[in-house]
């Protein structure tokens, strides 16, 4: 693990920039493992775990159903995409 280099990275793509470009995933991503689709209680769910260079993978908290709400408005989403938190 090495958080001092990928910091030295996030900084150097802190200023104003128009668009997250392909350049940019691959300095970022080592890799992306997505999981198949499971469905629970009948909501489909998929898992994708990102693996950042330099750092790994790095957990994120499940969201509570609210949380998840406002998600899905400020993205326009209609379907659901992200883990819910029972």
């Amino acid at each position: 693990m090495n958080a001092n280099g990928f910091l030295a990275l996030v900084r150097r793509y802190t200023a104003d920039f128009p668009e997250l470009t392909p350049e940019m995933v691959q300095e970022f991503i080592e890799k992306v493992v997505v999981h198949h689709r499971e469905k629970e209680q009948g909501v489909m769910t998929q898992r994708v775990e990102i693996y950042y260079k330099m750092v790994g993978h790095v957990n994120v908290p499940s969201l509570d159903k609210a949380q998840a709400e406002r998600l899905k408005i400020s993205f326009g989403r209609i379907r659901d995409v992200v883990t819910v938190a029972a």
